[in-house]
């Protein structure tokens, strides 16, 4: 599926989110976008996160906060091109964690069709919070324990949970930022950690249909649980139609290509999107 912009023969896969809308809309159906901070008014580093936190798609599918996470200016390496400003959660568990949880969520679950969706986000989690019990939650559409699919740290693997079922993307790395994702495209399940895919199945059970809420960072459905302690940043959601967009492509994902497959033109017509992309948010 093509959700970015294509120039001068290379891929730039974040410079424009507006991309979704703009160069592929009957491809896209319904889906949520969180920079974390870049997209949110006045954020900076170390302030308190904004309430709430901008969905940049559209939709506006904004999460209201819990609690009192904090923008970080620690970012992955290879995140989106202008990515200046994470979100950090100190939860109870990590080192001088905060008496009132902190997550950010809605009620309402963001749109799901069964031809396709996607998940993928960027996460580097507290080493100093991590033990084998931890069952943290990283971004979820759904209620965990009943409905729709989302990202998990369980333990020392990052996982997919659908339901009672877990899928294994990649190891827990809480010394570096890592990205992963999953993607249902026609029936077929893919897992991906940092781009790359790690597993396919025809036969993995699919997600009901997501109800409950939207959750970055934990869920508080009935009370506050499954709550991530360290960074999470670039947390996309795409619903869409595989048989208008074409089969996946892992370069679709927030991830920089490296410096040596830009050109200087290309590289230069990010920052112009970039630039643009700011403009139509301010205006």
């Amino acid at each position: 599926m093509r959700f970015s912009y294509i120039i001068v023969g290379f891929l730039v896969s974040a410079p424009v989110l507006l991309a979704c809308d703009v160069c592929n809309a009957s491809a896209f159906v319904k889906g949520a976008y969180y920079q974390l901070g870049d997209s949110d008014p006045g954020a900076v580093a170390g302030a308190v996160g904004n309430d709430p936190t901008r969905d940049s798609f559209i939709d506006k599918l904004d999460l209201s906060r819990f609690g009192s996470p904090h923008y970080s200016s620690n970012v992955p390496a290879n995140g989106p091109f202008g990515d200046a400003l994470s979100m950090q959660f100190d939860n109870p568990g990590g080192a001088g964690g905060p008496a009132l949880p902190q997550l950010y969520g809605r009620t309402t679950s963001a749109s799901m069709v069964d031809q396709g969706y996607a998940l993928e986000a960027w996460v580097k989690p507290s080493a100093s919070a991590l033990s084998a019990s931890s069952d943290w939650l990283i971004a979820y559409n759904g209620d965990p324990s009943s409905n729709g699919f989302g990202l998990f740290l369980d333990g020392s693997s990052y996982v997919v949970r659908i339901g009672s079922a877990e899928h294994v993307i990649g190891p827990v790395d809480a010394a570096n930022w890592h990205h992963i994702a999953y993607v249902q495209s026609l029936g077929t399940s893919s897992y991906y950690y940092d781009g790359k895919l790690v597993r396919q199945s025809t036969t993995d059970a699919l997600p009901s249909t997501a109800t409950s809420g939207l959750w970055i960072g934990g869920d508080s459905i009935a009370a506050p649980e499954f709550l991530y302690s360290g960074l999470i940043d670039e947390v996309r959601y795409q619903s869409y139609n595989p048989l208008v967009a074409g089969a996946f492509d892992p370069t679709d994902f927030l991830i920089t290509p490296e410096p040596g497959t830009l050109s200087l033109c290309c590289l230069a017509a990010g920052v112009f999107l970039l630039r643009r992309r700011r403009e139509l948010q301010a205006s």
